[in-house]
């Protein structure tokens, strides 16, 4: 019975994208973040962090501004492109940190987390807003995929991202 538990793991870890020895060094965080600040993404060797209350209310993409407008929820830097923006997401953050304003489980690839890829990170130029989440996913083709039936995947991915939570394969970042 082991050898064959054994084997449905190893399966398991094949189909999802990741080995058990990488998942053993490293655990993945919860909210992906590139140096601390969050909604980032590494572009041609430079960090380039966008404004997520821009894509969750405006449904657009726009780079924001770290040294002008900073916010900090549940560890992670949080930038914006102006003080409007910034005053609206500081507005949302509850005392326990949650606001509205998040990436969908924590940043990672909606469509990795749905099919298990704990260490698949979203890219914050894939935002689409679905409902009242802001949902991202790594590549632009991936999105597409995820879209063709996202309520299914958002569904496996909530449910993915609370069960890693919540047996610790994903660092909390507070």
């Amino acid at each position: 019975m082991k050898s064959r538990l054994v084997n449905v793991l190893a399966a398991l870890t094949l189909l999802c994208g990741f080995s058990s020895t990488a998942l053993a060094q490293e655990i993945p965080d919860a909210i992906i973040n590139v140096d601390g600040i969050g909604f980032a993404r590494m572009i041609d060797d430079e960090l380039v962090v966008f404004d997520l209350v821009a894509a969750y209310d405006e449904h657009m993409i726009v780079e924001a501004n770290c040294s002008a407008f900073k916010a900090r929820a549940q560890g992670v830097d949080w930038c914006f492109s102006s003080a409007a923006n910034l005053t609206t997401f500081e507005a949302a953050t509850q005392d326990n940190g949650n606001n509205k304003y998040l990436p969908f489980v924590g940043g990672h690839c909606a469509l990795g987390m749905s099919r298990g890829n704990l260490a698949a990170r979203g890219d914050p130029r894939t935002a689409v807003r679905i409902g009242d989440q802001l949902v991202l996913n790594g590549r632009f083709s991936v999105r597409t995929a995820f879209l063709e039936d996202s309520a299914r995947n958002m569904d496996n991915a909530r449910l993915r991202y609370e069960l890693a939570l919540a047996a610790g394969n994903l660092k909390t970042n507070h």
